[in-house]
């Protein structure tokens, strides 16, 4: 950094002229979720202790606490009222075939499932940028009484229309006004130990995705399909009133230019081909997930057993959240996404000739699982570490949005459009897998369509860390 000083007797103005990172002294050590903040001082500093220099300080972040952990548990609560809803549409897929809508093709009856995935990242972009604007308890609030609302709703649906537009557009667009800005909230609180605190966050998807299923299908025979819902719904609500009472933004607002959608983002290509490698991951890495039950049955195996692999997959993606979040502290978010990636893709791959005995689909099961929830643990990670917290919350958010577009054709801001983007992806997956599925008859080219999609998303995150470090090997 060069100083041009003026002095006279009562003070010194300091004129900072920016200078690139990589100029700084050897010595400074800064980490990659340091720097944004190098780029964030104002032009123009005064002094008024003539001799003493300014310096520039990083914001500083709790990492710790009674105060910050308790806000991710809320975000565990809130994970698990919402993604863990939508993870298990699995076991709605396969009652819906075979007694609901048996008229309706596979295809159609899992756009169900894929509208939800897709809308649960949309509204990140509206709330990211509610949330950089200083608003976030008031909308959370009034977003769990709609949320809760739909979730009962669907207990009175009878008419396949009536399903899509309750549990598909209502659950799953509220679902993402409550979770869309919770990444967000969680980085008010951590720096270093982050992309832990968002593994613990990502444990309640894991929990919900597991528990709710079973829960869902044990109730199915027992007391129909209506008390099965309510009852799922009751425990959501706790959940997510929970979410409502732990969940507390720490830093003060900041009403940053660009407005809603900041495409200037964009411009960043390390940024650009960071949300393109998202949307393509999750046009194949949520296609396992719904298929796994029916593609057991399909092989000869008792109902009874194949609706558990979806809780066998949720469970072990347990696994990969939390061991996902320790590494990328250690490693760089991008240096474990990527592995744990590649894994995802191999085992799409080899997921449709596993269905030959039980154990190994079951074992299948687990190493997609451990790879999906590293996945879905690291979303938030590299749009955080892509620009400072100022508008971390569009950031979030227009990613989210741009992943849920590409999808549907076929660090708060930041990662608010980050993970609004991504909601392309979560969308056209599943329908295009189950249009592979009717021309083919089968599930091999379902599993060779995603462990390809996803193979090609981990391509793009190599190259998201090459443009990010300019070299291809470095912690990111």
């Amino acid at each position: 950094m060069q100083k041009v000083t003026f002095k006279d007797s009562t003070a010194v103005f300091t004129l900072d002229e920016p200078r690139r990172p990589d100029e700084y002294a050897p010595g400074a050590n800064l980490s990659a979720e340091e720097l944004p903040y190098l780029w964030a001082s104002p032009p123009l500093a005064v002094s008024f202790e003539p001799e003493k220099p300014l310096t520039r300080e990083i914001p500083d972040f709790p990492d710790g606490g009674m105060r910050a952990w308790s806000v991710v548990i809320g975000a565990l609560f809130m994970s698990f009222g919402t993604f863990g809803w939508i993870n298990s549409f699995g076991v709605f897929q396969t009652y819906y075939e075979e007694y609901t809508f048996p008229e309706q093709s596979a295809s159609n009856i899992s756009w169900i499932g894929s509208i939800q995935y897709g809308l649960i990242f949309i509204p990140a972009l509206l709330t990211g940028r509610l949330l950089d604007l200083g608003y976030y308890n008031g909308p959370l609030a009034i977003s769990s009484a709609f949320y809760v609302a739909a979730l009962f709703l669907v207990a009175e649906c009878k008419t396949f229309l009536q399903v899509i537009l309750c549990q598909g557009v209502a659950t799953g667009f509220f679902a993402g006004m409550l979770f869309g800005s919770t990444p967000a909230i969680v980085s008010h609180w951590f720096l270093k130990k982050r992309s832990q605190a968002f593994g613990v966050l990502a444990i309640g998807s894991s929990i919900g995705g597991t528990v709710l299923p079973i829960i869902t299908q044990q109730l199915f025979g027992k007391v129909g399909f209506k008390w099965s819902v309510r009852a799922v719904a009751f425990i959501i609500t706790f959940a997510i009133i929970a979410a409502n009472l732990l969940l507390r933004p720490r830093l003060p607002p900041s009403n940053v230019k660009g407005g809603l959608f900041d495409w200037s983002a964009f411009k960043n290509p390390a940024y650009a081909c960071c949300v393109l490698a998202y949307n393509v991951s999750l046009l194949g890495l949520y296609v396992p997930l719904i298929y796994l039950d029916l593609s057991g049955q399909a092989a000869g195996f008792s109902p009874n057993f194949t609706f558990y692999l979806i809780s066998i997959a949720n469970g072990a993606s347990l696994i990969g959240r939390l061991s996902s979040g320790i590494l990328a502290d250690r490693f760089g978010a991008l240096n474990t996404l990527i592995p744990f990636t590649l894994i995802g893709a191999v085992a799409s791959f080899a997921w449709p000739y596993a269905t030959s005995n039980i154990p190994s689909l079951v074992v299948v099961s687990i190493i997609y699982g451990c790879a999906t929830g590293a996945f879905v643990s690291l979303i938030p990670s590299a749009p955080a570490r892509l620009g400072g917290m100022s508008d971390a919350g569009r950031r979030y958010g227009l990613g989210f949005l741009t992943s849920a577009v590409i999808t549907l054709l076929i660090a708060f801001d930041r990662i608010g459009m980050a993970i609004t983007c991504m909601a392309f992806g979560a969308t056209g997956g599943p329908p295009l897998a189950g249009v592979i599925r009717t021309k083919s008859g089968g599930f091999d080219d379902v599993g060779l369509y995603s462990g390809g999609i996803i193979l090609l998303g981990c391509i793009l995150l190599a190259i998201t860390r090459y443009l990010a470090l300019g070299k291809w090997v470095g912690k990111f």
